[in-house]
């Protein structure tokens, strides 16, 4: 038991030690240089940008006669983006969940039983992780610069981007949850005589559920950020609006929106508990 324990913190070490060197290596090719952080110009926007945290912008730093109120146009900004994640997620939640029924074992017959379904089936998997594979290969970024520059600078365009890896992420998430999961209930009811279709409909996928509602949760919130972002290439989300107040270097209006967009995640993190909660119950 000691040698067990021994080469486990070996081993350990010998893991933290490569990281550690790996990460050394990566700088120094990067040339990365902390102190340059701590010049006199740099150090003093940081500051003047940390301390703006604290006062957050409750009107423009710098009006303009006739604009719009700010916290109107900051509150659109945010509810522009939350609505930009959610049609993300619309489309990539089905093309996900369709591309994990095609990518899972969990509701295939027994191929020994019904050998002329082994190829179909065989080859409408290795299909399906192939395409999961290209879809997530590519970011979301990389995907709305090609969207933007066939279709034009549109949401539609943005939305198509966001929408193709994600559900690849998805895809390839669900379907390891499902595979994964325990399988005693289907297992009961195969035993039972229903098919291999009922018995992961009904034996295995609502065991799932609360496991793949959380996972898609997490990715509403990981919508929500990459619409943001998607704002600083000129998609009006909230991003545009901290990239104009970044250019004008008015800090207090760029925490106004930082602290909405953390308002808009806490929200989808609330909600999405709710629901896990209801089923779990």
């Amino acid at each position: 038991m000691a040698n067990i324990r021994q080469r486990f913190l070996g081993s350990r070490r010998a893991t933290l030690l490569g990281i550690a060197i790996a990460a050394l290596l990566c700088g120094w090719v990067l040339n990365l240089n902390p102190a340059r952080l701590f010049s006199e110009g740099r150090f003093q926007l940081t500051l003047e940008f940390l301390s703006a945290a604290f006062r957050p912008a409750l009107s423009y730093e710098n009006p303009t006669p006739g604009a719009e109120p700010f916290l109107q146009v900051a509150l659109a900004a945010v509810l522009r983006t939350l609505r930009f994640a959610v049609l993300a997620m619309s489309v990539a939640v089905p093309c996900g969940a369709l591309l994990t029924f095609f990518a899972t074992t969990a509701w295939w017959p027994d191929l020994n039983r019904h050998r002329l379904l082994a190829i179909p089936l065989r080859t409408l998997f290795f299909t399906s992780r192939a395409v999961m594979a290209f879809a997530r290969s590519i970011h979301e970024l990389i995907w709305g610069l090609l969207f933007i520059t066939a279709m034009g600078m549109s949401t539609d365009a943005a939305v198509i981007a966001v929408a193709i890896p994600f559900s690849g992420i998805l895809a390839k998430i669900y379907s390891e949850m499902i595979e994964e999961h325990a399988r005693d209930a289907q297992q009961a009811l195969r035993a039972i005589g229903a098919g291999a279709l009922a018995g992961f409909v009904i034996g295995l996928l609502p065991r799932a559920l609360p496991d793949l509602l959380s996972y898609t949760f997490y990715r509403l919130e990981c919508a929500l950020r990459t619409a943001a972002v998607f704002g600083f290439v000129g998609i009006e989300t909230i991003g545009y609006h901290i990239k104009l107040a970044s250019d004008e270097f008015h800090y207090r209006e760029i925490w106004t929106y930082l602290y909405l967009l953390f308002a808009a995640v806490a929200l989808i993190e609330w909600w999405g508990a709710g629901i896990r909660k209801r089923l779990k119950a």
